[in-house]
């Protein structure tokens, strides 16, 4: 029977690509896997210290068709707003270290038009705002979603120094529930898309780390060519999982916690594990345990919980209904829909029950009227980004659930967090399935502050 998926497949459609692809009727509520095996890695949580936000500056005019692995051309666009690339470098906060922006962009001269329309925009709103502290990369993604294809951190647990590593999952626009569609694509395997759709973006984490890593091994050898006059700065190792993985359906602490929904299952189907004619219920079963070997090889984990998504919306990723704030806080979503709630009410407590403090936030519905007919979607609360002592939550224009959100974040994190509500864009609105967390993504301190030892601290021989 062939399944084709509109943009926005339905969760009946879902339903349906699950069954055929696992052999399930509907997937297990939860279910926690462990892997024990010890590992000299752990993952880097979000709340750790960061020094650098990756963001990508893309193109709107999209490829023709005879041209698909071209990444769009024409007028380019952030997908956050000035104001919040603004905030990020969070030069207002005395008691920090500045954040430094790294824009995937491949136009050089694309940097002043930058620098000149953010400087603007910080006088317009009396912040404060250093062009030092943003940098290119010269690539070119596909899309503004970093979040999906940006490499995971993982660092070295029994190693006196900082020594941090990349972990590269194949980001896939593929698949069950993944974000996304691209027409022509809806009978593919979910591999078969890394090099044939949004390849710019897959390739996007090795530019990345090259952008790092190259400058730090050219100064080594500078200085090694020199006699050794400094100690030489340690690049991060590179470790690629060998999953199909989107980075908004992954979740981490650093002990080694990762949560995420099941669409990490459907998209890694093994090459044995369905029969067309003879479905084995053991097929979700095996692909999970892969997973969790591959993720505590990797990765560093030891557990990890997977869901099903309550929210019956096409894109399956878990920063849409959950959030990881501390290695022992989670927050959690709460819907007007009975329907809905009910399920992340059952999430929430088990959480609770894995010994997690729990905490909830209300989501409005989808889509509300404003100003007569026009429609805008909700901000998606949990989809925040915590950098550093500051939390960037993404606003819906409705006060009541606006100012009840930020209230939850500043109670679970307390008062040495400052908590930061954001507006999102008229021509790149926050959505209830996309907000801030989706387009941004982060760099440890020690990778950025190597990277800049690279660049000022020279060898001898100049």
């Amino acid at each position: 029977m062939k399944t084709t998926f509109l943009q926005k497949p339905t969760p009946k459609q879902l339903a349906l690509y699950f069954r055929r692809t696992t052999g399930l009727e509907i997937p297990r509520e939860h279910q926690t896997y462990k892997n024990n095996t010890p590992v000299p890695i752990r993952p880097v949580a979000e709340y750790e210290e960061m020094g650098g936000v990756v963001l990508s500056y893309v193109g709107t005019v999209q490829p023709d068709d005879n041209h698909k692995q071209l990444p769009p051309s024409g007028e380019r666009t952030f997908g956050i707003p000035d104001d919040l690339i603004i905030k990020m470098q969070q030069l207002d906060d005395k008691d920090a270290e500045p954040v430094h922006i790294f824009i995937l962009c491949a136009e050089e001269k694309e940097k002043e038009t930058i620098i000149d329309r953010l400087q603007k925009r910080a006088e317009e709103e009396n912040l404060s705002f250093d062009r030092e502290l943003l940098h290119l990369i010269p690539w070119d993604s596909d899309t503004y979603w970093t979040r999906d294809f940006s490499p995971w951190w993982v660092k070295y647990t029994k190693i006196e120094e900082e020594i941090y590593a990349i972990s590269k999952h194949i980001y896939t626009s593929l698949g069950g529930g993944s974000v996304g569609m691209i027409e022509g694509a809806e009978e593919l395997d979910p591999r078969e898309g890394s090099g044939i759709f949004r390849c710019n973006d897959d390739y996007g984490a090795v530019k990345i780390s090259d952008f790092f890593n190259a400058p730090i091994r050219k100064w080594n050898k500078e200085n090694e060519e020199n006699g050794n006059q400094k100690e030489p700065i340690i690049p991060h190792r590179w470790f690629f999982s060998g999953l199909l993985n989107v980075g908004g359906n992954y979740m981490a602490t650093s002990q080694g916690v990762i949560a995420s929904s099941y669409l990490v299952a459907t998209q890694n189907e093994l090459p044995t594990d369905y029969n067309p004619e003879v479905p084995d219920a053991k097929a979700f079963d095996n692909r999970m345990n892969y997973i969790m070997e591959q993720t505590n090889r990797f990765l560093g984990a030891n557990t990890y919980h997977v869901f099903t998504d309550p929210t019956e919306t096409y894109i399956g990723h878990i920063d849409c209904w959950g959030k990881f704030l501390s290695d022992t806080t989670v927050l959690i979503a709460k819907s007007k829909n009975e329907k809905i709630d009910s399920g992340l009410d059952k999430i929430a407590e088990y959480f609770k029950e894995k010994g997690f403090h729990v905490y909830r936030v209300i989501c409005q519905d989808i889509c509300v009227t404003v100003e007569g007919k026009e429609q805008k979607t909700t901000a998606a609360f949990t989809n925040s980004l915590i950098l550093n002592k500051h939390v960037y939550v993404p606003l819906s224009g409705e006060e009541i659930y606006d100012r009840a959100a930020l209230n939850v974040y500043q109670t679970a994190l307390g008062d040495a967090y400052t908590i930061h509500g954001i507006y999102g864009k008229k021509e790149t609105p926050w959505l209830g399935t996309d907000a801030l967390h989706c387009r941004t993504n982060t760099i440890p301190r020690a990778i950025v502050n190597n990277w800049l030892k690279s660049q000022s601290n020279k060898s001898s021989q100049q």
